[in-house]
């Protein structure tokens, strides 16, 4: 017998289910898991970077103030960065456990999560070119360096807003897929040119002595390696949102470049300072054959001159190891 309780409660009309929920097709796995596995990762970068920080405090006393406030400030951000980040992954897959639908909508925590993400983009660019800047002092390279980044940060301050007006990831697809694809664009393109400014810079620092140039090619490589690793996801973000739009594969993405740029900066900073330790003090080999000019003009031959280093035990090629360091202006702070 019905009771006028569930006449009542049948008589209402049931709320229409979102177009945004049932026209885009949910995948769990390239949804939730993949928000599962970068809030992992996000975990483990948030812990190496901690590391380096302490790291970096207690083997640069010669760094400036400014540098180290800039670092610890950095710190700050990675934290609230990754509080906000458990979060979003928490409301995915606990709060909403027995409501996959949620998928489709962004949650409050995900707008501030990504503006504080944007702030440690920025910071990370700003510090690297703030040591280009020094080296070089080329006014127009810093501009081209911080630009694009200003630029994308722009971009990352729109989708936190539209985020908590438009909360459906498949409207914001739809109609503001231009601003994500603009953002992701200039932040690989700082990220280049962070890459390139390095490499010139280190290329044109070569000696021409052996030990110096080891140190300078392991400061390429590694430059080479973050900026190109921090590029690389973000052009990754922006292949995943073009051809996966309907899964959260590309705000899984998203979640992990803060942290490499800030474990990049970091890491280049305290490699910085290990290699001092590891060259500072030690000679440099000189190959006789690029003195042969002088030698020729003002002493014995490359032969009697190498002879004499045989009899002495001082070396056995054609190599002199000279008293000079190698300069401290790679490591300046």
């Amino acid at each position: 017998m019905t009771t006028p309780q569930d006449a009542a409660s049948m008589s209402k009309p049931t709320p229409p289910t979102p177009p945004s929920l049932t026209s885009a097709p949910l995948h769990l796995g390239n949804s939730l898991g993949a928000l599962v596995i970068a809030e992992i990762l996000v975990a483990v970068l948030y812990g190496i970077a901690s590391v380096q920080v302490y790291v970096y405090l207690h083997r640069s006393p010669r760094e400036i103030p400014l540098m180290k406030r800039a670092i610890l400030l950095l710190w700050i951000l990675d934290s609230l960065y990754l509080a906000f980040m458990s979060h979003t992954v928490y409301h995915y897959a606990v709060t909403s456990f027995m409501n996959p639908l949620a998928l489709a909508w962004a949650t409050w925590s995900l707008a501030p999560g990504m503006i504080i993400g944007s702030l440690i983009e920025v910071i990370g660019t700003l510090a690297f070119a703030y040591k280009i800047y020094k080296l070089r002092s080329v006014l127009w390279l810093f501009i081209l360096i911080m630009l694009p980044q200003f630029i994308g940060s722009a971009g990352a301050f729109a989708i936190g807003i539209l985020v908590r007006k438009v909360p459906s990831f498949q409207e914001l697809a739809q109609h503001f897929a231009w601003t994500w694809y603009s953002l992701y664009s200039f932040q690989a393109l700082s990220d280049c040119t962070i890459s390139i400014a390095l490499c010139t810079i280190l290329i044109k620092s070569r000696t021409g002595f052996k030990r110096t140039d080891s140190l300078i090619l392991s400061f390429m490589l590694y430059s080479i390696c973050t900026c190109a690793l921090t590029s690389f996801v973000s052009i990754a973000t922006i292949v995943a949102y073009a051809a996966m739009p309907d899964n959260l594969v590309f705000i899984a993405i998203t979640m992990v470049l803060p942290l490499l740029m800030s474990n990049s900066l970091l890491g280049l900073l305290n490699s910085r300072d290990l290699l001092r330790e590891k060259y500072a003090g030690q000679a440099v080999s000189i190959h006789l054959s690029r003195l042969a000019g002088v030698l020729g003009h003002s002493g014995p031959s490359n032969g009697t001159r190498t002879e004499q280093a045989d009899s002495a035990g001082t070396n056995s090629e054609d190599d002199v190891d000279t008293s000079c360091r190698i300069p401290d202006t790679l490591f300046a702070s």
